[in-house]
């Protein structure tokens, strides 16, 4: 089993690596291994790595010059992978939106890649992108059987922690938290606060 200085190497896509710290790239690297079908919220070096694992993984994005460079990346390697771009209008750092102008969309970013006759049920779903909450709650309103979600940067921001109303968190590592969620509705009683969550970038 490789240890964190001894995860794949990225060949010529040194532009697109694992960005997490040694413990959660580990981590990720173990679950990608594990898993037989992948969905991210995020794209990146994940993105590449379950590529070179042999993964199928559709991979949603916000920043429409990042995803461009990734596909390159990506074609250039020989490495399969699908991105969904979602358009939240103009986008800076880390694909977050620059101004409200696209807001009437954001719903989107969690919902619509659920929506692509090729996307295989995943068993695992990273979460490392936009509307990190509404991606949990998406992915549980839309999934038909369990999955495994890994939440990165779940430890140290309060205001994902809502999202344990809905599912279960089972292990912490790093930052990052794994959830087991389970198919099924928003409960009545929360549908206020979730819905909110899909207006919110975070």
């Amino acid at each position: 089993m490789p240890d964190a200085g001894h995860l794949p190497p990225s060949g010529g896509a040194e532009e697109f690596v694992l960005t997490f710290p040694p413990e959660e790239a580990l981590f990720v690297f173990q679950s990608y291994s594990a898993a037989t079908a992948i969905l991210e919220y995020g794209s990146g070096g994940s993105t590449v790595l379950a590529a070179q694992l042999g993964k199928p993984v559709v991979a949603v994005e916000s920043d429409a010059d990042w995803a461009a460079r990734l596909a390159a990346c990506l074609e250039r390697e020989g490495l399969v992978a699908s991105l969904h771009p979602v358009d939240i209008g103009p986008t800076g750092d880390w694909g977050r939106p620059r101004s409200t102008e696209g807001a009437a969309r954001y719903h989107r970013y969690a919902l619509s890649v659920w929506d692509r006759p090729d996307l295989r049920h995943p068993d695992l779903v990273l979460i490392d992108g936009r509307f990190r909450a509404a991606c949990l709650a998406a992915t549980m309103l839309r999934i038909s059987r369990p999955v495994t979600v890994l939440f990165d940067d779940y430890l140290n921001r309060p205001f994902y922690h809502g999202v344990e109303k809905l599912a279960r968190r089972v292990e912490t590592v790093g930052r990052m938290a794994r959830f087991e969620v389970e198919p099924g509705p928003i409960p009545p009683d929360l549908l206020t606060e979730v819905i909110g969550w899909f207006a919110d970038p975070r």
